[in-house]
């Protein structure tokens, strides 16, 4: 792994940005700035003055101030340390010094100056000048008070020195350059903490992911620090239960199969052998033995054809061929198949089908549907050798189809799980007639294509009484020819869903 490239490295390298802004902020705003900041400080302030002057004067303030406007006058300049001068039309001056210096107008032209107000838009003017006496520079507002700027009552000139800053911004300099640098020392060391504690959990966690790799699932990952590291740390824990479960199912599965496909191929070479040897010129052996080896050659194919079907399905590759077809016609087809069973092994089937029931699906898909479900009905049959196949019609135009047979049953926390892909249905009985023809994947083929239809399904059992699976689909109708949506499977509708 890159170490630049790591998330300690990065979160450690984004506080140190962080804080690199904000010193570049602070010394921009602080002493950059500064001079500026001090300058529109003073006019504001030396502004405020001639507001606060402007609105107590009076129009009957003639050639002198009153005494109240005097009282403020006087407080403005005190407070402010500003020279106020007032100047009449009659040439009667008011002055009031608290700059400790010398009298600012004369050094300047009062004229020029109150020609300069009368001429400015706004009968305002500021101006910026060296006072050489006083060795400093001076900050001058000129008004008027009273009237227009044309025929006003009085004319007003504020002074204010601007302190040498230099000295003060230096001082802010070295400041700044001391506390800064300790700022870095002491972010260094806490952005390091917090980029060990932000990461650590995350590196621990892509350690626990890379031994799943391995196959250790495992792993115990603790769940602490932020809610997102928890979350994050919940999720891979659980994803590692449902790996590890699945690796356990796939590995029995694959166990499974292997068993299957073993013996009949067993089978099938001993048979080969017996009549190479022993029943070649014996007819009727021969002929026996033949039989062994053809019902072991079509389990064979059963089962690979089991698990070429479900692998389609949930790749998502089989497509369906929709079309109207009269579903009891094609159920008796079905169960005409399992004649042979009733022959041989005396299992009865009894069909309890209603007539003219159509539906729109795909006929090839749904026949393999029903062929499963009564052939594990068979498989687990009972004592009793009954299976009961029933389709018929309920509320709202909806069809269903049952199998139900008298076997040994399921048991209750073993119902949520038949149908898995790697559930082996032969595990549900020890004693049931026909393990030997389970191939472990009959019922996972009939949850994909039904689930691929949009049909709902479920199934229902007592331990002892039997078992009964069923699906429902919507029938047809020349005024809807389509599937309702009403009726689409639907996951939290299925009463065999997994706690």
């Amino acid at each position: 792994m890159n170490f630049f490239r790591s998330i300690k490295v990065r979160v450690w390298a984004r506080f140190e940005i962080i804080v690199l802004a904000m010193l570049a902020f602070t010394y921009i705003f602080l002493i950059a700035m500064f001079p500026l900041y001090y300058g529109w400080m003073k006019r504001y302030e030396i502004s405020e003055t001639l507001a606060e002057i402007s609105s107590e004067w009076s129009e009957d303030d003639e050639s002198y101030i009153s005494y109240h406007m005097q009282n403020i006058v006087v407080k403005q300049a005190t407070d402010k340390k500003m020279f106020i001068e007032i100047i009449y039309e009659d040439g009667t001056t008011y002055i009031i010094n608290r700059l400790g210096g010398s009298h600012s107008l004369s050094i300047i032209s009062k004229n020029d100056f109150i020609e300069s107000v009368k001429k400015s838009e706004s009968g305002l003017i500021y101006k910026t000048f060296r006072d050489e006496q006083e060795n400093n520079f001076v900050l001058m507002l000129g008004s008027y008070l009273g009237g227009d700027k044309n025929s006003p009552d009085s004319y007003i000139f504020i002074f204010n020195y601007l302190q040498p800053i230099g000295t003060t911004v230096q001082i802010f300099q070295s400041q700044f350059y001391i506390v800064g640098f300790l700022i870095m020392i002491l972010t260094i060391f806490m952005s390091a903490f917090f980029s060990n504690k932000i990461s650590e959990p995350i590196i621990r966690i892509n350690n626990s992911a890379k031994s799943l790799s391995q196959g250790k699932f495992d792993v115990k990952i603790g769940k602490r620090d932020y809610d997102e590291i928890k979350q994050l740390a919940g999720t891979l824990s659980d994803a590692s239960k449902e790996i590890a479960k699945s690796d356990d199912l796939r590995r029995e599965l694959m166990s499974n199969i292997s068993h299957d496909l073993r013996t009949p191929l067993t089978m099938i070479k001993a048979y080969a052998e017996m009549i190479r040897d022993i029943s070649g010129d014996n007819p009727e052996k021969r002929e026996k033995h033949l039989k062994v080896i053809i019902d072991e050659t079509d389990r064979l194919s059963s089962l690979v054809t089991d698990i070429l079907d479900l692998s389609k399905l949930q790749a998502g590759v089989s497509e369906l061929n929709m079309e109207t077809f009269d579903l009891s016609d094609n159920l008796s087809e079905v169960v005409s198949r399992f004649e042979v069973i009733r022959i041989n092994e005396g299992i009865s089937i009894e069909l309890q089908a209603e007539d003219n029931i159509r539906i729109y699906a795909d006929v090839t898909k749904l026949d393999q549907v029903i062929y499963n479900l009564i052939n594990n009905a068979v498989t687990y049959v009972g004592e009793d050798n009954i299976i009961i196949v029933r389709l018929f019609r309920i509320q709202n135009g909806i069809v269903r189809f049952e199998v139900e047979d008298h076997g040994e049953g399921i048991s209750p926390e073993n119902l949520p799980y038949i149908w898995d892909r790697y559930y082996k249905v032969s595990e549900r009985s020890s004693t049931h007639k026909r393990a030997k023809m389970g191939s472990g994947i009959g019922l996972s083929i009939v949850k994909s294509i039904l689930e691929q239809h949009g049909f709902k399904y479920g199934a229902e059992s007592s331990l002892g009484k039997g078992s009964k699976f069923w699906f429902e689909v919507p029938e047809y109708s020349e005024t809807s020819p389509e599937m309702p949506k009403k009726h689409m499977f639907d996951k939290s509708d299925k009463n065999q869903k997994k706690q």
